[in-house]
């Protein structure tokens, strides 16, 4: 974990003053911790982060001062996403280029209700996910207007994280003509 908190380290910082408060790296990372631990709003993760200052200055090896809601939220709408993608590549080029077997990836796809879509008067949208089977994580999503880009979908996430030693485990829908 300390390895991924270094990671988010690296993430630009935004903010005009930048002394005596916590990096929006360490925002984001902590976010990610409450979030896994049921936090499903701003006010949620600042709590969260209020609740456990303790155990997270020990974990920051710093005093630490929970941030407020807004600053949460400012974090997370002023972030680079850009930079944050990098991280994340990273990071999963990092888990997956350390397995001693073969890395087994799988495919899911996933589409909106078409009854919420209609009262909203949208598209319907289809989820593209990688998941890594031994670490119990999803890798990367990307998500699509149309069914029928799914197969370039699936291809431009796998180019994007350049996943070696891998076998990726797909439905036939994947195997198309379209898709070679």
């Amino acid at each position: 974990m300390q390895a991924l908190l270094e990671e988010f380290r690296q993430l630009p910082d935004y903010r005009r003053n930048k002394v005596g408060y916590t990096h929006p790296g360490e925002i984001l990372f902590l976010s990610l911790l409450a979030i896994q631990s049921g936090a499903k709003s701003y006010d949620d993760i600042a709590l969260w982060m209020q609740e456990r200052k303790r155990e997270l200055a020990k974990f920051l090896g710093r005093a630490f001062i929970a941030p407020a809601y807004t600053t949460v939220r400012n974090t997370f709408l002023s972030i680079d996403e850009q930079a944050l993608e990098k991280i994340h590549h990273k990071w999963i080029h990092k888990i997956t280029k350390n397995a001693d077997a073969l890395t087994i990836v799988l495919t899911d796809s996933k589409n909106e209700t078409a009854l919420k879509t209609k009262k909203l008067n949208k598209k319907v949208r289809h989820i593209m996910s990688l998941f890594l089977m031994d670490k119990k994580l999803t890798l990367a999503h990307t998500q699509e207007e149309e069914k029928s880009s799914e197969i370039y979908a699936l291809l431009e996430l796998l180019n994007s994280l350049k996943l070696t030693n891998c076998m990726i485990s797909m439905t036939n829908l994947h195997t198309g003509k379209t898709a070679a």
